[in-house]
């Protein structure tokens, strides 16, 4: 039995796909930056009377701060990308691509922690919502 020769592997398969990930994540980061100033600034949902309950709004900054880590980390992955596909149109630099993966694969990681994080602070703070809408005894009009 004749041993084939291995088959060069398609990287871009793995490029692509994390290119579309890590869009698909920005999309995603974006939607949720933009719900959460609308909860801030909107004035048509009950608002706690109480300082403490309105404490909790601080727990957006972290919110936004671990979004836009996020964001940005999207945008590295895309950088890598188009790396890529200058890298792909040259002569073959498998440590090149090797590098350039690494980074894309760092990247990635890193936008998926940090939008994690962002919405842990999140889900902390609805929590604390939901606690503070069942059980204030606050009418619509007190708000």
């Amino acid at each position: 039995m004749l041993l084939d020769a291995p088959t060069p592997i398609d990287d871009s398969k793995f490029f692509e796909a994390a290119q579309t990930l890590a869009q698909g994540l920005s999309q995603w980061d974006l939607l949720i930056l933009a719900g959460s100033l609308v909860i801030v600034i909107s004035t048509s949902y009950y608002r706690p009377k109480d300082r403490r309950m309105r404490a909790a709004y601080f727990l957006f900054i972290p919110t936004w701060w671990y979004l836009a880590s996020s964001v940005y980390q999207g945008i590295s992955v895309q950088r890598s990308y188009v790396a890529y596909l200058v890298a792909s149109r040259g002569p073959q630099q498998p440590k090149l691509l090797e590098q350039i993966a690494e980074n894309m694969t760092s990247a990635t990681r890193s936008q998926i922690l940090t939008l994690e994080i962002a919405l842990v602070f999140a889900g902390i703070w609805l929590l604390t919502y939901i606690l503070w809408w069942v059980f204030t005894t606050q009418s619509k009009e007190d708000s």
